[in-house]
This record gives structure tokens, C-alpha cells and sequence, in this order.
């Protein structure tokens, strides 16, 4: 009962000692419980005694209702046991079948250290093929790629078939000359100040920045390359040179993000094209000379 329950919460540790009329109220009817439950023990023996002498199939009424009680549980435990377990069995049997993931075929296209070459083959494949094949590119490395060899296609993916490759640019473009390096290049070279007048008569002015740029990509790469050289990433052969390629098209920064990422960042130059293709650069011998610490 709800008022039995709430009679044993109001309890005063101090026995109510500031209300003399409910102490004794009180202690009147703890005295009266106490005595209703030595009587209730009392009374005990005398019914089962009543009920042996007069009403023995009262026991076994008694019995049977509480038999048949507690076979509804055990009964009720088993159904929900066997519910359970088939439930469970058919979920794990007949749950939906996840898609087969069909793994991409590879095309190994090897260098054929012709750059117009190997860019036709890249395309010529993705025409073909599209998204269905994976594509690994491989760049032998060859002593006879040298630096002025990857100056070379650098100028080929750059500036083209211009007549004068150093005087090409783009009206306004801050890219100038046969590799195209664009201010940033030229500040950290320490020809932020150059006039394009100067620049584009300026041949061997040209050939030198290139070569300080690339050992100032290398400087800053250098973490990447070491740990990147000579891996794949999502189908391409990673390189030194390639790396330098790549960074020149689009500065550092996103080259990282490009590795880090595995590949799957790819980044673009301002044309819209993806540096990828500046991979294609791969395994030439930069010719980098480092300076022994001190």
C-alpha cells in the first residue's frame, strides 16, 4: 500500500520530540505494528493446523496454482528464448547482400620517354576504357634522361611549339618564358623585380631561374619525396622529377595535398587541366647537388 510506503519515508531521526502528542502517536503505532506481526506469527501455525484438520485439499489447490504459474513463466521464458534465436539466425541469413565490389583491372602503360608519346597513350586509354580500368604509369629510369631532358618536355607540356619559346606568354599572364614560371617562381628566386622586356631577351636569365627554382621545390619537397619516391598513388608512378613537375605547374602546397591524400586530390592548374599530367616527368635525373650540412 502506497500509504505504508510513505508512512516508513516521514521518519524524524529524533523521534519527533518537538510535537510531544505525535510522539506518542507514534510510538503507539510502531508499538501496534509490532505487536500485529507477533500476532500474524502467531496465527500461522493455527491456520495450517485448520487446514490439515478440515480443508486438506486447500494445500493442494494451493500447490497447483502456483505449479501452474510458474510453468506459464518457465513456458513464456522458452517461447521468447526461441523467438529471439530465430530472429537473430534470420537476420544474420537473409539480411540484405552487400553489392559485390568488383575490383578496377590494371593498365600498366610504360614510358616510352617520348612525352607527346606517353600523353597519347594516357588518353588514348581513358577514351577507351573511361573509369572501368585502373591505370599504373611506369617510368624506367634511364641514365640518358638527364636535366636538360626534362627541361626539354618541361618546355614541351609549358610553352609548346612557340617559335620563340622565351618570349612566350598569354596577354597579361604573370606566366612568362619557354617554362612559364609565374611571379611566385621568380620571387623566390630572387628575380621578383625582373621586367618582362628583360625576362624574354634574356635566354640564359631564363635557363638559370629554372635551375634555382627546381632546387628550391626540391628544398621544400624534400620530406614528400623521400618518402613518396617510387610509390604508386592512385595509378601513377610517383618520382622526384615527376614531384618538381607537378610542383611547378601548381606550386607545393597542393603536390602535398596530392600525396597525402594517396592521389585521390587531384589538383588543377589554372587552365582547368589536372597536374597529373605533369607526372609523365617521371625518373629523369635532376642533376641536384645537396649542400653537406655544417
Amino acid at each position: 500500500m502506497w500509504w505504508k510506503k510513505l508512512n516508513t519515508i516521514l521518519h524524524d531521526k529524533n523521534d519527533y520530540h518537538l510535537d510531544p502528542s505525535l510522539k506518542n502517536d507514534v510510538e503507539i503505532s510502531d508499538d501496534l505494528l509490532r505487536t500485529t506481526i507477533k500476532y500474524q506469527k502467531y496465527l500461522i501455525p493455527r491456520k495450517i493446523k485448520y487446514f490439515l484438520t478440515y480443508d486438506k485439499w486447500f494445500f493442494v489447490r494451493l500447490i497447483v496454482k502456483y505449479v501452474f504459474k510458474l510453468i506459464a513463466i518457465i513456458t513464456l521464458m522458452i517461447i521468447i528464448a526461441i523467438v529471439s534465436a530465430l530472429a537473430f539466425n534470420f537476420n544474420i541469413n537473409f539480411k540484405k547482400v552487400p553489392k559485390l565490389v568488383h575490383t578496377k583491372p590494371p593498365i600498366y602503360i610504360l614510358s616510352t620517354n617520348n612525352l607527346d608519346k606517353d600523353l597519347q597513350n594516357i588518353e588514348k586509354y581513358k577514351k577507351e576504357y573511361g573509369d572501368n580500368v585502373k591505370y599504373v604509369f611506369i617510368y624506367d629510369k634511364d641514365p640518358s634522361k638527364n636535366f636538360e631532358k626534362w627541361k626539354d618536355a618541361l618546355h614541351s607540356l609549358e610553352s609548346g611549339s612557340v617559335e620563340n619559346p622565351y618570349e612566350a606568354r598569354r596577354p597579361n599572364s604573370q606566366y612568362w618564358g619557354k617554362y612559364q614560371m609565374g611571379e611566385s617562381a621568380r620571387k623566390n628566386v630572387g628575380l621578383g623585380n625582373i621586367t618582362w622586356d628583360k625576362w624574354k631577351n634574356t635566354p640564359e636569365l631564363q635557363e638559370g631561374a629554372l635551375r634555382l627554382w627546381v632546387e628550391v621545390l626540391y628544398k621544400n619537397l624534400k620530406p614528400e619525396i623521400r618518402k613518396y619516391d617510387g610509390k604508386f598513388l592512385n595509378g601513377w608512378s610517383i618520382t622526384e622529377s615527376g614531384i618538381i613537375a607537378m610542383a611547378h605547374n601548381v606550386g607545393p602546397e597542393p603536390v602535398r595535398l596530392f600525396l597525402a591524400t594517396n592521389g585521390k586530390v587531384v589538383p588543377k592548374d589554372g587552365s582547368g587541366k589536372d597536374a597529373t599530367r605533369y607526372l609523365v616527368l617521371g625518373n629523369y635525373n635532376l642533376e641536384i647537388v645537396e649542400q653537406p650540412r655544417t
